[in-house]
């Protein structure tokens, strides 16, 4: 009698190890793998293509605009919680709600803007959310993150060149396709190099210059501690400097030591990106006097570097010295706008206008509930650090609603995996008996 049990069980194993191989494959080309079963993943991915590629775009809502990318990213949480595929973390709902009886006692106690105080609490209970998923699932995540700002790096490339041909403002304005009322108006979309009339590179989709310069830091770190291909680091780079803004710059120049100590592995790639820019400067192929010229912004009152990096510090000064102690406390309420007493260019960065709005006590509450969104994250901690860095220091981005859904699907919201359920051993032996009967 022919024994057809040790070939039914080499033809599942065969079979395990063909599906395993094509993902390994999949994995190694670069290109990211979706898997039907892999829901987390997918809700990952279509929450990191609307904050990347629908960030401009808005709808007006009576004196205000509302991001299309975080409608579509509230409809994707509702949608996801409503199935049962995320789930709320009830320690970070503790401190959420403890944070938003601070800032509702700011709001009442002001009676300022109702707008801004909803879209803060909506905006911020996306950190309350989290999806189980292991070490491969999230390096998925991290692998879609970075082929999806490989295109922008790749756009910001072809638009640069392609100005030389056709209108660089009409292209970012993409010839007049998108009605005007879709765009919010509040971005510095458009931006010269200099005296030139050259444009600096946005990657098209993205908000400003600055905004391209930034995400393309943190894909470089993220290349450079886990995946290190020669392609991506190269394309990159790129766009990143063809933004033209040092913000990018300044996350690099804090981050990159750190992934540099903490991981040996990545000493050689940010050796290679660090000579390659340099490259790129001394042939001239990027302006490295663009950069330079802008150091001496730092003391022009009305430049963007004062502006981003000095401003908020003036204005925190004036502030401590003309306010009372319950506006110390708890703030001048959601969206209150502080003019200081001298005059020079201002624009609040995240530290400066939470501070501000909700005063010492909701800071403090907020910090709280933040640390309890980032511990145990499976990010990298000088990716964390680079990107804590740009949401405080680098600008407004308090209510920025595509970089938090950003943070949110790379540091928050890929909680632990599930654990492995109970195996019955007793039902191993079913198949050979199975294939045995079925042999005589």
């Amino acid at each position: 009698m022919k024994d057809y049990t040790i070939g039914t069980v080499n033809n599942v194993t065969d079979y395990r190890t063909g599906r395993r191989a094509v993902a390994e494959t999949a994995a190694a080309s670069g290109w990211p793998s979706f898997n039907s079963n892999n829901s987390a993943m997918r809700v990952d991915v279509a929450l990191l293509v609307s904050s990347l590629f629908l960030q401009r775009f808005s709808l007006p809502y009576g004196q205000t605009f509302l991001p299309i990318d975080f409608v579509f990213a509230a409809l994707i949480f509702v949608h996801q919680f409503a199935a049962g595929r995320v789930f709320i973390n009830y320690d970070r709902l503790l401190c959420f709600l403890v944070m938003v009886v601070a800032t509702t006692s700011s709001l009442l106690l002001n009676l300022t803007s109702v707008t801004s105080y909803g879209l803060f609490v909506l905006a911020y209970s996306l950190f309350t959310f989290s999806h189980s998923s292991t070490p491969d699932q999230y390096k998925g995540t991290l692998r879609s993150f970075q082929f999806l700002v490989f295109i922008l790096s790749c756009l910001a490339i072809a638009q640069f060149g392609a100005q030389f041909a056709v209108n660089g403002r009409q292209l970012i304005m993409f010839f007049g396709i998108i009605p005007g009322f879709f765009y919010s108006g509040q971005w510095n979309t458009i931006g010269a190099i200099g005296g030139s009339s050259l444009l600096k590179s946005n990657g098209i989709f993205l908000t400003e210059p600055s905004t391209m310069s930034q995400i393309a830091a943190v894909a470089i770190v993220i290349e450079i501690l886990v995946f290190r291909r020669p392609a991506y680091l190269i394309a990159l780079t790129l766009g990143l400097l063809l933004a033209y803004s040092g913000t990018g710059l300044s996350i690099l120049i804090l981050a990159l030591p750190f992934a540099v100590f903490s991981n040996r592995r990545a000493q050689l790639p940010a050796l290679v990106v660090s000579l390659f820019a340099l490259g790129l400067f001394a042939t001239g192929i990027i302006q490295l006097s663009a950069f330079t010229s802008r150091v001496g912004e730092f003391g022009d009152t009305q430049a963007s570097a004062f502006i981003r990096f000095v401003s908020p510090f003036w204005m925190a000064a004036d502030y401590f010295s003309t306010s009372s102690l319950p506006e110390l406390l708890l703030g001048k309420g959601p969206g209150y706008g502080f003019v200081p007493a001298a005059f020079y260019a201002t624009s609040s960065d995240t530290w400066f206008k939470l501070f501000i709005e909700y005063g010492l006590l909701g800071t403090l509450v907020f910090t709280i509930f933040c640390v309890s969104c980032f511990r145990r994250s499976r990010c990298p901690k000088p990716v964390i650090i680079g990107l804590v860095y740009h949401y405080l220091f680098t600008g407004n981005h308090l209510l920025n609603t595509s970089l938090l859904t950003i943070m949110v699907v790379l540091c928050t919201l890929s909680g632990p995996e599930p654990r492995p359920a109970r195996i019955d051993r007793s039902s191993q032996y079913l198949p050979a008996v199975i294939a045995g009967w079925k042999a005589g």
